[in-house]
């Protein structure tokens, strides 16, 4: 969870997302602060991450099923899903993620 937080934090910065100062987490310094991506922008952006991701895995198993001659079965499996259930969830082509970015509010 921690690298994913990291690589969600770099992508913020990458795309310019607005920043705040926020007291830091540490108990040795109550009055510290640090600076990162808003919030709420934050949380807009790691749904829009979650969203794009799904559609990079469907890829992935279309792929893997493709050139690995993988069964549905076999997909099911490694997702600790049915046979079923992961061809509804990676069957059928997804539309293309979310391209806005997060909302930027002035304060």
């Amino acid at each position: 969870m921690a690298a994913v937080r990291k690589a969600l934090l770099q992508v913020a910065r990458d795309m310019s997302v607005p920043t705040r100062r926020y007291p830091a987490a540490s108990v040795d310094a109550p009055n510290r602060s640090r600076t990162e991506p808003r919030a709420l922008d934050l949380a807009v952006l790691a749904v829009q991450a979650e969203a794009a991701l799904e559609i990079i895995a469907a890829e992935q198993v279309a792929r893997a099923r493709e050139h690995d001659e993988l069964t549905w079965e076999q997909v099911g499996e490694a997702f600790g899903t049915s046979a079923q259930s992961a061809h509804v969830r990676f069957g059928r082509p997804r539309a293309a993620a979310a391209t806005t970015e997060p909302a930027r509010r002035s304060r």
